[in-house]
């Protein structure tokens, strides 16, 4: 009997931690919009000099900002639908969804 409420305790503590993955994820897939989209930040970005390095900046920041949202919103349901279905093959590609997202923190890591 402990055993079953053991693995239903960690169910439901995942899928907690799921909705708050999802949560970060849209947070920063919105952050970035409003960062791109912005009028302040437009204004900026459209002031014409020659080599305008502000606007590659820009750019590259919403678009990093925008596929690590989309990265942490596929794991999180990926994690989510696992632990729901109990599948071994959605629990592996989260794996290789969280394996991608560390990668990725490590290369962008500068000191």
């Amino acid at each position: 009997m402990e055993l079953r409420c053991g693995m239903r305790t960690t169910k439901c503590q995942l899928l907690v931690t799921s909705l708050c993955v999802m949560l970060l994820g849209l947070s920063i897939a919105t952050l970035s919009t409003v960062t791109h989209y912005g009028l302040r930040f437009t204004l900026i970005s459209n002031v014409s000099l020659d080599n305008n390095a502000y606007k590659v900046i820009h750019h590259t920041a919403f678009y990093f900002g925008i596929c690590l949202s989309m990265t942490l919103i596929l794991a999180a349901l990926l994690s989510s639908t696992a632990m729901v279905r109990e599948s071994q093959c959605l629990t592996a590609m989260f794996g290789a969804c969280h394996s991608i997202e560390q990668a990725v923190k490590k290369s962008t890591n500068t000191y």
